[in-house]
């Protein structure tokens, strides 16, 4: 018998008492089972609420007349030891060898495969860290990558046919910022003259082109025209919300209208702001040195991009560039509008009317100049993905500042092919602040990917010189990049996407907590065992059988019900996207195993016979296990710590 027929036989055995009260299968299929909230009360269980209107009688009375009946049944049932009543609920316990046995069994036969092919497949496409070319990546693309490779990872894990696309944006007026800052103040620097990733050269000029914004737009702000625009702007209704918060604080007021009035200046004053919508015109004009300028800068950042990706353990099956999609999904809306599904506005704009989907006003699809927008591009890249990959599912990994972004484009995209409605996902997920606060790009106060790496690089580096300063450097170099990582990833994704994380370096690295190096260091307990003993011990089938028999306190118990839940957490993780699913398993598997061993009647090295082959046999299994998870949320194992 295998894991998922321990439940198909509890199910069966529950139907097959419900029949004999004849309750209707309707109603039978609504009762699902359950772990008890106290193991004493059994390993698995189901409520009766719903059987009190049609046999008439209170539920703790129905559960005990069916725990009675259910006696009788599983009298010569080899799974089930016995059955009791707990108020409205129905327990079943199981006998301990034979679960023992179908768990620690399989979870060593496959090894790190143990869980894997829990559901039905589907081909399945996830797009995730999008960035852009304008600068490095920064803690805000750590979660979405790690957010995006573990589900990616997990829902290959459960059986599915996964492909992972990159979208990166590399065009735009962002990106002639950078692009006019280096023309203008590089004198030819490259990553190799200047020793940095090409995605810092890139991210130095971008964080350049906005200090220069700032010092020109701070001088213009004391001249006559400015003076002249503060006046008209005090005069107008458009100032009556700065009034109302400042009442007559000239100082204030003038504060509120330069702030109201930056992005107005750089669009129509600013010479800085025109030379670079005019490189953007250059750009899309195909001008030669403009796009070779951009080729080479855009280059920079890809290597850049390549290494923190290889550093992360994240790959992509197809990466697409913005400069190769922005122009899709404009013949989608011109034939929209010829099937009468979107209309065209008086201006020559091209709007799809939300009303019509659900929701409120009008969005702009294609401008009255013609050209597209990023929902028509959206639009576009999504059928285009569907059609050449065939995938029955999009997920999407975006910031929540997106949400509704996401919830027109999928309404749009469902309404164009009512077969794309219920496959369609946003992976929300929220920002990631440090304890003074977020991160703001663009004034050059970001947590770059890559210096976050080294950080935790060099806090499991400290605590592993701590732990083990025999060590060679080189030993103690690849246990701080295994740790570190380890520390990162599980502390990101431990938490819901939908959430805010602060992130904490040193919480993370903990290793007595709920962290990564403390899931590792179980794992490396593990292997310790098979060095203490010289390595694992051959068993014949009898040996085998007896170790497996002899498992039966309930430490031991408790470890083998964590283990029989794993299938199901894999399970649970890819139909809720859920990462934490699996970090919050492989602890709380880490803890118990924990308590077992450090309890003196399970200290393996001490015993012998069955007894102590039992317990190496379930070591293994927890180990087999710990692998396998870790290597869902992208984490290498470490045999010694």
């Amino acid at each position: 018998m295998r894991i998922a027929q321990i439940e198909s036989h509890l199910i069966a055995l529950k139907d097959q008492a419900l029949a004999a009260f004849e309750i209707p299968s309707d109603i039978a299929a609504q009762i699902t089972l359950a772990n008890p909230p106290d193991p004493t009360m059994g390993d698995r269980g189901f409520p009766v609420f719903l059987l009190a209107r049609h046999l008439r009688k209170g539920p703790p009375q129905i559960a005990a007349q069916i725990a009675e009946h259910l006696e009788g049944v599983i009298a010569d049932d080899p799974l089930v030891d016995a059955v009791s009543a707990d108020g409205p609920y129905v327990n079943l316990r199981l006998n301990p060898a034979q679960l023992a046995n179908i768990v620690t069994s399989q979870a060593l036969e496959l090894g790190d495969d143990f869980g894997r092919d829990v559901l039905d497949p589907h081909k399945i496409m996830i797009e995730f860290s999008a960035p852009n070319t304008n600068k490095p990546q920064h803690l805000g693309h750590v979660r979405n990558n790690l957010i995006g490779d573990s589900v990616a990872r997990i829902l290959d894990f459960a059986g599915h046919n996964v492909t992972r696309v990159n979208l990166i944006n590399d065009r735009g007026i962002h990106i002639c910022k950078s692009m006019l800052a280096y023309q203008r103040f590089g004198e030819g620097e490259t990553p190799e003259s200047a020793d940095l990733k090409g995605d810092h050269l890139v991210g130095k000029y971008y964080v350049r082109f906005d200090q220069e914004f700032r010092t020109e737009y701070k001088a213009w702000q004391t001249s006559p025209e400015a003076e002249e625009r503060l006046k008209a702007w005090l005069g107008s209704p458009e100032s009556k919300d700065a009034r109302k918060a400042h009442g007559d604080d000239a100082d204030a007021l003038k504060k509120a209208f330069f702030a109201a009035f930056k992005d107005t200046y750089f669009n129509t004053l600013s010479e800085l702001g025109g030379a670079a919508r005019q490189m953007l015109r250059d750009w899309e004009a195909g001008d030669a040195q403009v796009v070779a300028l951009w080729k080479t800068m855009n280059q920079w950042v890809f290597d850049g991009f390549d290494e923190t990706y290889s550093r992360l353990g994240v790959h992509f099956d197809r990466v697409y560039y913005e400069s190769n999609t922005y122009k899709l999904g404009k013949s989608i809306v011109e034939e929209g509008l010829q099937q009468g599904k979107f209309k065209k506005l008086d201006d020559g704009a091209v709007v799809c009317d939300l009303e019509a989907l659900g929701l409120q006003g009008q969005k702009v699809l294609l401008r009255g100049d013609g050209t597209s927008v990023y929902m028509t591009q959206d639009l576009g890249t999504a059928l285009a993905r569907f059609d050449e990959y065939d995938v029955e599912r999009m997920i999407y990994v975006v910031g929540d500042e997106q949400n509704y972004h996401f919830d027109v484009l999928f309404r749009i995209l469902a309404m164009l092919r009512p077969e794309l409605e219920g496959n369609l996902n946003h992976l929300s997920y929220g920002m990631v602040e440090l304890p003074d606060g977020k991160m703001k790009s663009r004034e050059g106060r970001v947590v770059d990917a890559d210096d976050l790496m080294n950080e935790m690089e060099s806090l499991a580096a400290a605590a592993v010189a701590e732990r083990y300063p025999e060590l060679s450097d080189e030993d103690k170099a690849h246990r701080a990049r295994v740790i570190g990582l380890a520390a990162l990833k599980y502390f990101i994704l431990d938490f819901s996407p939908r959430s805010t994380v602060q992130f904490d370096p040193q919480k993370s690295i903990d290793f007595q907590g709920r962290t990564g190096p403390y899931c590792l260091y179980s794992y490396a307990r593990i292997s310790s065992i098979a060095r203490k003993l010289g390595g694992w011990p051959e068993l014949s089938d009898e040996a085998r059988n007896a170790a497996l028999q002899s498992l039966s306190t309930d430490l031991e118990l408790a470890v083998i019900r964590q283990l029989q839940d794993w299938p199901r957490t894999v399970e649970t993780a890819a139909t809720q996207l859920s990462p934490g699913r699996i970090t919050e398993t492989l602890f709380n598997i880490s803890k118990t195993f924990s308590t077992l061993y450090n309890d003196a009647d399970h200290r393996i090295v001490d015993l012998e016979g069955p007894r102590r082959d039992g317990l190496i046999l379930l070591a293994r299994a927890v180990q087999n296990t710990l692998g396998a998870g870790l290597s869902i949320l992208g984490i290498e194992t470490l045999d010694e710590m």
